[in-house]
């Protein structure tokens, strides 16, 4: 890699080694291994805490990879909330009439 202000070469980062200048320019903040992740998404999926961690670790620097485990943790979290309303509604009363106290609560 070549420094953008001095010239000379280095083996790569974000700052010249010899003149201490950054080598990111103001228009691509990117990475080059940047890219959006599927593995990450299933992560962010089931385990939507960590998919909101790594989101938040990773939005300035890897924002492909950050929006992926963002879609996956809010995508898990919706899932999530409506398992838990679908078997509020459906398997509680069954579990409760099949246990008689159904009757109890009309």
């Amino acid at each position: 890699m070549t420094c953008k202000n001095c010239g000379k070469e280095f083996e790569g980062g974000t700052f010249c080694p010899h003149c201490g200048a950054s080598q990111v320019s103001a228009n691509n903040t990117t990475r080059a291994d940047d890219a959006p992740s599927t593995g990450y998404a299933v992560l962010g999926f089931f385990f939507p805490l960590i998919g909101l961690i790594l989101y938040l670790v990773w939005k300035a620097e890897r924002p492909l990879r950050a929006k992926s485990c963002g879609k996956g943790a809010l995508i898990g979290f919706i899932v999530g909330i409506i398992f838990s309303v679908i078997s509020n509604l459906l398997i509680v009363p069954m579990i409760m009439q099949m246990s008689g106290m159904y009757g109890m609560l009309l």
